[in-house]
């Protein structure tokens, strides 16, 4: 648990964008994790599943709290996980970025939708392979590169217009 608690929380708040939420999330993940250890298939890898378990309870405490899931609601800096925008190396050249570079790149993030955020992140912040990303993601091998590129095309297009 301690291995994975801080990946699991972050896949957590992308979902649920509020860190109450997220962390309910991410405990009710361990436990349900736990409780399927005995149908838990290696060939899945455990990291894979447990974002996806996480994805799910995620989006579960969403809807139980009645949090809308729109994009463009505010996200709250200071509570929010630090995602460092050098673990992003498929974005733009995050090297010579100024803060306030690092700053429109984060909003451009945050104001993605989740199934974006979700493959953004399972590929650059969690280096997830393409058929680990496809597992935790519950979708094909074949379209994590096709989801992921769209992802980036949206975040590139959300940062042309803040600029």
């Amino acid at each position: 648990m301690r291995r994975y608690q801080e990946a699991v929380y972050r896949v957590a708040w992308l979902v649920v964008r509020d860190s109450d939420l997220a962390e309910a999330a991410a405990l009710s993940t361990f436990v349900r994790a736990y409780r399927a250890l005995p149908s838990y298939q290696d060939e899945l890898g455990l990291m894979p599943w447990l974002i996806r378990i996480a994805a799910a309870e995620s989006r579960q405490q969403r809807r139980e709290s009645g949090r809308p899931t729109n994009s463009d609601r505010p996200v709250d800096r200071q509570t929010a996980p630090h995602f460092p925008s050098s673990s992003l190396p498929g974005l733009v050249g995050t090297a010579g970025m100024t803060p306030l570079e690092r700053e429109a790149l984060a909003e451009g993030f945050d104001r993605l939708g989740e199934d974006d955020r979700l493959v953004i992140a399972a590929r650059y912040l969690f280096g997830l392979s393409r058929e680990d990303a496809a597992n935790a993601l519950s979708i094909a091998s074949g379209l994590v590169d096709e989801a992921l590129e769209s992802a980036l095309g949206r975040l590139h297009a959300r940062l042309a217009v803040g600029a």
